[in-house]
């Protein structure tokens, strides 16, 4: 169903300046708001009622490569283009684990996502590029790896910025780092000033914040990185 919409779409483009696609997987535990994100980039608003992922769905973007008024018309001789990233949602379900590397092909980029007001969602992104590093299919991949061997480019985005701020802490009291840190300060081994010995491995630089339930993404810096995948595929 979904390849003949976009051969059909694309049918639509015939004749005119060539048009392309690029995938991006979106990805990141379950419950961080993937497909409410992948929902506001795609239509424009957000959703009150996600559904839940069964496996994996796909949503798809429809931008302009090369557009007056855009920084890719920047690039000299470069005509106007259209251009399709497909975002493809991915359960982090446990359930879906063993057979999510069905959905590693053949991709471009990759979009984690991790709730900020849950720590441990942030630490487990390490797992989830080492999963998509080991049993994934690229395209055009770099020389260079990223995180876990990644060998696309990638970008962090961390959701549900509102609920974060109205708990004022960086993480939930109840995920596990925060209750280590509460015990080890009750045992006088950590002063409550100091940081638990407990680091992310997962870079966290640059990073995007979201609130993807009240409509907010910072979409200049996401589609900054949307137009490093078209600059690559129309090269």
């Amino acid at each position: 169903m979904f390849r003949r919409e976009r051969e059909r779409e694309f049918k639509e483009f015939n004749g005119g300046p060539p048009c392309g696609q690029v995938r991006v997987l979106v990805v990141g535990d379950s419950g961080v708001g993937k497909t409410s994100l992948v929902h506001l980039i795609v239509k424009g608003f957000s959703t009150a009622c996600p559904p839940q992922t069964i496996g994996c769905t796909v949503g798809v973007k429809h931008t302009k490569y090369g557009s007056p008024g855009s920084s890719s018309s920047s690039l000299k001789g470069d005509a106007e283009r259209d251009f399709f990233i497909e975002l493809w949602d991915v359960s982090g379900h446990e359930r879906y684990k063993d057979c999510r590397s069905l959905f590693y092909s053949q991709i471009n980029g990759v979009i984690f996502v991790h709730d900020l007001s849950q720590r441990r969602t942030k630490t487990s992104l390490q797992q989830w590029a080492s999963e998509i590093a080991t049993t994934g299919t690229f395209s055009a991949p770099l020389s260079s790896g990223g995180p876990g061997g990644l060998p696309v480019p990638y970008i962090v985005i961390g959701n549900k910025a509102d609920i974060a701020a109205k708990e004022g802490t960086r993480g939930s009291s109840g995920n596990l780092v925060d209750v280590a840190r509460q015990w080890v300060e009750k045992q006088g081994l950590l002063p409550p000033s100091e940081e638990l010995p407990l680091t992310e491995s997962f870079p966290g630089s640059g990073s995007l914040i979201a609130a993807a339930k009240e409509a907010r993404y910072d979409k200049e810096g996401l589609m900054k990185f949307f137009l490093d995948q078209e600059t690559v595929f129309f090269r």
